[in-house]
């Protein structure tokens, strides 16, 4: 089982090898705020990414996957401005997720369809071992 802060880790060195500077530190338990921030110099781009994991008892990961799709995308909408992910704004909002939740929130996305082209969210995945994938928002509309 992945927690949120180990996500978050495997995120952070993701971006980092991808050339992106991180610009916050881990938050603490009860601090408020983006989990990452990041910076590509060369692109002039921000990243910002909410980040959910799974729970450690075992019995509630089925309520937490479904509630986690709820409360990432409160999270994420409640950071965006008025232009979200428009390509001329210089931010990319994103979300990160343990992967094995891939085909629950796929199943959710393909339900609202009109509002997650609006919110072009992209997606980290993030593997047991630490791998991440990175997916672009249409990546979820697809059967």
């Amino acid at each position: 089982m992945l927690s949120e802060k180990e996500i978050e880790k495997f995120i952070r060195e993701y971006l980092v090898n991808k050339g992106w500077i991180t610009t916050n530190l881990p938050r603490t338990i009860g601090e408020h705020g983006v989990d990452i921030t990041a910076w590509h110099p060369k692109w002039r781009k921000i990243y910002l990414v909410e980040v959910k994991g799974e729970g450690k008892n075992p019995r509630t990961q089925m309520q937490i996957k479904h509630s986690a799709f709820y409360n990432v995308l409160g999270q994420i909408l409640s950071r965006m401005d008025k232009e979200g992910n428009s390509p001329n704004r210089a931010r990319y909002y994103a979300i990160g997720i343990p992967k094995k939740w891939e085909s629950t929130f796929k199943n959710k996305i393909l339900k609202m369809k009109y509002g997650w082209r609006l919110l072009k969210l992209k997606v980290f995945l993030v593997s047991n071992n630490g791998k991440v994938e990175e997916k672009v928002y249409s990546h979820f509309l697809r059967k």
